[in-house]
């Protein structure tokens, strides 16, 4: 039934001569397929003219809707020929006759091949990778369908932890692929970030063809952690030891690591190990280690006299290749210590009755920081009689007892002196009590300083 069907039937009525009223009369009508594919549905219609009276029909005809003969003649092969008979009475004088009609139907097909484009798509590149480095995904693409895959393109949509220098948003045109055909690209990304990454590819062409493939890699990268272990309070001239570490948490090697520590201009630096090297133009402490493998830890020590009171603050850095970086800062406080004494002498001892003496306090403050407030209070016994008194503040007098006001700042290392004269004014062991009180020092310090008074009598 391929191609153009083309079916043709010649019809053909055949009547007597001469009929008679009266008398039964045999009109033929004939049908033939002169053509050359089957005609279905043939089907054969004529009237009973008018004078006429309907006898018999052979084949039986049907009766139509509006009294016609109808003849249901099935399907005619090409060369196939029937024909039906219409038995008539004339009951009138006149011309008798009626027009026969046929009609068919003929059947044409048409076939053709479904085909389907099939894509399949497959991912090659390495499972893992360090940071910073290329890393290359060879890509194939193939329409294993039965059909042309048309307008083929590749979506990349390039994960967190990979970089490309178009964007995260990538397509390419691939084209037309025939069935079986295949095609290779390859794709260049850069590994960017520490961790698991999960990239998806996408295949898509006309029709609604769709594919992808994903690929899992673990991009690997060194870490640096620093930690400082050490006093963050020491007091002047006291040495100060650390100990610095660095450690490589991550999952790769750590090579050429750089670790640096910065002296705070309270810190001198006084020694270290592991091959460290000191500068001190700009107060740091170097030291270079080759490589430190994953989950391992390196350690140095530094030893620092602190020289100058206040808060610091000890700045370690860690450097290795591929940019990688970490920094740690140490809090030191460095402090002093105020050591204050005195000492109390008389210039001349023994004295004799109303004869004078002076009592010298010296006051020293021998430690790292300056003292505060440092107060002198100077008691007589009853047989002295206080002449005069001076010292760095002034003084007030309450019976036998002198009382300097508080000195705001006794600096570290220096030293002041209070005056006092007195006048002998009975025999006898005279003992002059002096006390010392300071904000470091809140229980007062006591001395006493003997001096014998004497008369010739």
């Amino acid at each position: 039934m391929d191609g153009p069907q083309a079916p043709q039937l010649t019809i053909q009525k055949i009547a007597p001569p001469e009929v008679q009223v009266g008398r039964p009369a045999t009109f033929q009508i004939r049908l033939k397929n002169t053509g050359p594919v089957l005609a279905n549905g043939v089907e054969l219609r004529d009237v009973v003219p008018k004078g006429a009276r309907l006898i018999d029909t052979s084949p039986r005809a049907n009766p139509g809707v509006r009294g016609e003969l109808v003849w249901q003649l099935g399907s005619l092969k090409p060369g196939d020929e029937v024909s039906v008979e219409v038995q008539l009475m004339p009951i009138e004088e006149g011309e008798i006759g009626s027009m026969a009609t046929v009609s068919f139907s003929a059947d044409a097909s048409a076939r053709t091949m479904a085909t389907k484009p099939q894509l399949a798509l497959k991912l090659v590149a390495p499972a893992k990778v360090l940071i910073g480095e290329e890393v290359t995904v060879g890509i194939t693409v193939t329409n294993s369908g039965s059909g042309i895959a048309r307008r083929v393109v590749l979506d990349e949509r390039v994960p967190p932890g990979l970089q490309h220098a178009a964007g995260p948003e990538l397509e390419y045109e691939v084209g037309d692929l025939k069935p079986g055909e295949s095609k290779q690209l390859e794709l260049k990304l850069t590994a960017v970030q520490a961790g698991p990454v999960t990239n998806v590819l996408v295949a898509r062409a006309e029709a609604n063809v769709r594919t992808e493939d994903r690929w899992d890699l673990e991009v690997l990268s060194p870490q640096l952690e620093l930690a400082v272990e050490g006093p963050k309070r020491r007091f002047l001239d006291r040495e100060a030891s650390y100990i610095v570490s660095v450690a490589n948490p991550g999952t790769a090697a750590a090579r050429q690591v750089e670790l640096t520590a910065q002296l705070p201009p309270g810190l001198k630096f006084v020694r270290t190990n592991n091959n460290g090297q000191y500068d001190e133009a700009t107060r740091s402490v170097y030291w270079l280690l080759q490589e430190l493998p994953p989950k391992e830890t390196g350690t140095v020590e530094l030893t620092t006299l602190p020289i100058t009171i206040g808060q610091d603050r000890l700045l370690v850095r860690g450097a290795a290749e591929r940019g990688i970086a970490a920094q740690k800062e140490h809090p030191v406080i460095i402090d002093g210590i105020a050591a204050v004494m005195f000492e109390v002498t008389d210039t001349r001892d023994p004295v004799e009755v109303n004869g004078e003496t002076n009592y010298e306090i010296r006051v020293l403050n021998q430690g790292s920081k300056e003292s505060t407030n440092v107060q002198v209070t100077v008691t007589l016994p009853p047989d002295l009689r206080l002449v005069a008194a001076e010292g760095p503040t002034r003084r007030t007098s309450e019976g036998n007892q002198i009382v300097f006001e508080p000195l705001p700042r006794l600096a570290a290392k220096a030293d002041t002196t209070y005056r006092v004269r007195v006048q002998g004014l009975k025999p006898g062991d005279q003992r002059v009590r002096v006390q010392l009180l300071t904000d470091e020092i809140r229980t007062p310090i006591t001395k006493e300083e003997s001096t014998r008074v004497y008369s010739d009598q």
